[in-house]
């Protein structure tokens, strides 16, 4: 299930503050998207999407040494959609990857750091 929140910036403004926001606590950004230029490029229309692709290698292999599954959702993602003059915002609850309550205590911590730092990332925006 994907958690939605509504920003009070424009995209533009949104992510750059997001990513800037990651770059402050070390993520790395692996990929931004720019999904309506993608479309453009087919002769097609959308409103203005990104989706922003970043982690933590050394965080993200902890998870992976656990749990081969937790591999597919790594590394983890922020899609941000224009709406008018506002941006929404949706992820995946990482409580909600595949055998995430199965994982040890230290694993545990960590997808409960990976949510809470979807929370503070995209606050105030």
């Amino acid at each position: 299930m994907l958690t939605e929140v509504h920003l009070t910036s424009p995209l533009p403004t949104a992510q750059q503050a997001i990513e800037d926001r990651l770059h402050q606590r070390g993520f790395k950004i692996f990929a931004a998207i720019d999904q309506a230029a993608e479309a453009q490029n087919v002769g097609l229309t959308l409103k203005p999407t990104v989706l922003l692709i970043f982690g933590n290698p050394k965080v993200g292999t902890l998870l992976m040494q656990e749990d081969d599954q937790v591999a597919f959702e790594l590394p983890i993602k922020l899609l941000l959609v224009a709406e008018g003059d506002h941006t929404k915002a949706l992820y995946r609850d990482p409580h909600d990857f595949p055998n995430a309550t199965k994982l040890s205590e230290a694993g545990q911590q960590i997808i409960a750091n990976m949510a809470n730092l979807y929370q503070s990332v995209l606050a105030d925006l």
